[in-house]
């Protein structure tokens, strides 16, 4: 920046930015044209070196510290050129000078000052928005959004038939058969696995694109171990002992028949006994069953004393059914 310009008032200024031929500069303030003019000048030195009028200008080009005897122009400038209308210049403060000017850029080169302004799709979105007010309206529509969700998943699970079939599976197993079925099963599912060996099928190769990453071997149990005796050695100890025989002890001993006057069914409590006996002799004591007795052992859950606590879970069923029904 040229220290003779800085020197200079601002209709100085005017007056010499109107010489040169700049536009645009009335609403600039002082600093900012005195950036345009000292640009401009240092630009077109060239042409603009020989002319008089700016020849104070061009002396003292590039000696800031050298003082200035006056701050008017030269007389032929201001003869020349028209002084324009003097107006009434309002103070701004510090913070404003350092702002950037909101006026209408200068339509010369050296002059244009481009406006840092949003980019137009960030100002659209932001448009688009739908936005709440406060802060406290967006807690509202979140806690109605959630509630409306709630109740939705509320209303499907109790008109759907989830809740019915639960119930009713509830009341299937809400009684001592239901549990000593359940008992059985699970030793069946154990000692079936060790008596009925998996075949190998065929292989599937890897896909990846479902998810098969690896190659899988397909094997089915092999249904030809029904025709053989190591199948049907330990199942039917298994069934004798289990489920053969204490049924006809449940029905036979049948406690509960009495007392209702009824001789149909068979008495749970019975059913448990006569099965923890069997398994105490059979599978504890190792009584009976030689090489089958063995393969039950290793195949049902806990073994024989696996099959003891079954017994006796189906005593404590039955023992506290009747006293419900007290």
């Amino acid at each position: 920046m040229s220290y003779w310009l800085q020197r200079q008032r601002k209709p100085d200024l005017q007056i010499m930015a109107a010489h040169v031929g700049l536009k645009n500069f009335d609403n600039l303030l002082k600093p900012e044209l005195e950036s345009m003019l000292d640009d401009f000048l240092r630009t077109n030195q060239s042409n603009l070196k020989g002319d008089p009028q700016l020849s104070d200008y061009y002396k003292r080009l590039g000696s800031p510290l050298k003082r200035e005897s006056g701050n008017a122009m030269s007389s032929s400038l201001m003869d020349t050129v028209k002084k324009p209308k003097s107006r009434r210049q309002t103070l701004k403060t510090r913070d404003d000078l350092e702002q950037p000017s909101e006026t209408e850029p200068s339509s010369h080169p050296l002059a244009t000052t481009t406006p840092h302004t949003p980019p137009s799709s960030t100002l659209s979105l932001a448009r688009r928005l739908p936005l709440p007010a406060s802060p406290s309206l967006l807690a509202d529509r979140i806690e109605e959004q959630t509630t409306s969700l709630a109740t939705s998943a509320s209303t499907l699970y109790t008109t759907s038939p989830i809740p019915s079939t639960l119930y009713n599976m509830r009341s299937y197993l809400s009684s001592t058969t239901s549990i000593q079925l359940l008992i059985l099963a699970i030793e069946a599912f154990g000692l079936f696995s060790r008596v009925v060996p998996l075949k190998y099928l065929t292989t599937i190769p890897a896909i990846p694109a479902i998810g098969i990453a690896h190659e899988t071997a397909i094997r089915l149990p092999d249904m030809f171990a029904l025709l053989t005796s190591e199948f049907w050695g330990p199942v039917g100890l298994w069934l004798a002992t289990n489920i053969l025989v204490p049924a006809m002890g449940a029905w036979f001993l049948n406690l509960r028949a009495l007392e209702e006057g009824n001789g149909d069914g068979y008495d749970p409590v019975a059913f448990g006994v006569v099965k923890g006996l069997l398994g105490w002799i059979v599978y504890v004591r190792r009584g009976v069953g030689g090489e089958s007795r063995g393969v039950v052992e290793e195949s049902v859950p806990g073994g024989g004393m696996g099959m003891l606590v079954g017994a006796g879970i189906a005593v404590l069923g039955g023992m506290y059914e009747a006293v419900l029904r007290k």
